[in-house]
């Protein structure tokens, strides 16, 4: 595993993997939070009756966005105790009605996950083309953070913005009768680049992604011409009976050479041979064991893979995740916990809720054979 060039010591914005020694973060917040109504990019999700009706666009309930929070707030804690600089997304009202020239939906959704907005690639930030309506504007709640990194010397970048018309989705799109397919069945047209920052994982000079229902070719093509020859970006495939949405709850780097994987996802290309190859140990991880608990489609029964590597030895993991606990222990790494679970139904885990803002390590290539 070979040090190369560390663009970006004097910039606020540094981090190339998942597992370097965390400095600065941003951890996202709840308030004025909104549940986003039915709209076309959440066709995937809508297979019943009880689903439609999940989808009734308006504001939280205080008791929920009270509970999850406090929670984030703790989680804040614990961070800047261990010397971590936490910074937090600004006041939004997300239960505001989104309204642009290409479509209208009556509210928000909001800012509890910045991992999905924002992609740290060395010293850049790259707000990330997401295709949910409801988010078109959720990059707002950064823009005092970004504008701070930019006069500090950090590279700033927006990917184009996706109008989100109608031709973006494909048209009758239903999982009951074809399951996802990013060949044969894609949710997402080519019309205009799309994708969520979550749907990849940064491993050095590699990133690897997945094609989802929020992350199109498009999308990953302008990110590889956007970054250059120095980042490889890799594609994976995954057997998945759901509609796949981000890779933090599929493929799960610990640090050099170990990741945890979802056995209910199996690889279907040759993502892991090249893992392996390059000997990496990949190990098969527990499921959540809160599953009755969750209250959003989009939140799966693998969220306790949603964990945060504080450094290559130390791993966060909600507290209720024994199972993950102990399976981490056993492969050598020091677990700490916090309470997340009533931020589940926002949208995510402890590695959703946060992004990497600065990780003190080089960038190095992790996969020496190509």
């Amino acid at each position: 595993m070979s040090a190369e060039s560390h663009p970006g010591r004097t910039s606020p914005v540094c981090s190339h993997n998942e597992w370097d020694p965390l400095e600065e973060v941003i951890v996202g917040s709840v308030a004025g939070a909104a549940q986003m109504g039915v709209e076309p990019a959440l066709t995937p999700y809508l297979t019943s009756p009880e689903l439609h009706a999940h989808y009734r666009p308006g504001p939280r309930s205080a008791a929920e966005v009270d509970a999850a929070e406090e929670q984030l707030d703790h989680l804040q804690r614990l961070l800047e105790e261990r010397g971590v600089v936490v910074r937090r997304p600004a006041p939004v009202d997300h239960c505001a009605a989104v309204t642009t020239p290409d479509f209208q939906v009556p509210c928000g959704n909001s800012s509890a996950c910045p991992r999905d907005v924002l992609l740290v690639i060395g010293d850049e930030i790259i707000e990330a083309p997401m295709a949910q309506r409801a988010r078109f504007f959720e990059y707002r709640a950064y823009r005092p953070l970004l504008v701070r990194y930019l006069q500090q010397g950090a590279r700033w970048s927006a990917a184009p913005k996706p109008r989100m018309a109608d031709d973006l989705y494909t048209a009758g799109y239903s999982v009951l009768e074809r399951p996802f397919d990013p060949d044969g069945h894609p949710f997402l047209t080519e019309v205009e680049p799309c994708f969520d920052a979550a749907s990849f994982v940064r491993l050095g000079r590699d990133v690897c992604y997945q094609l989802d229902v929020v992350t199109n070719r498009l999308g990953a093509a302008w990110l590889q011409r956007h970054l250059g020859e120095a980042y490889r970006l890799r594609p994976a495939r995954f057997a998945d009976r759901h509609p796949p949405q981000h890779i933090d709850t599929t493929l799960v780097p610990i640090r050099p050479g170990l990741a945890i994987t979802n056995p209910e996802r199996p690889c279907a290309d040759q993502t892991f041979d090249f893992f392996r190859a390059n000997g990496w140990e990949l190990v098969a991880a527990p499921p959540s064991v809160q599953e009755v608990e969750f209250h959003s489609p989009e939140v799966s029964n693998w969220i306790s893979m949603n964990v945060l590597c504080l450094d290559p030895e130390t791993v966060l993991v909600e507290e209720r995740e024994e199972p993950m606990i102990r399976l981490l222990e056993s492969l050598g790494s020091k677990v700490l916990t916090c309470p997340f679970s009533a931020v589940y139904s926002f949208g995510g885990g402890i590695h959703c809720c946060t992004s990497d803002v600065r990780r003190r390590g080089e960038l190095r290539s992790y996969f020496p054979l190509p």
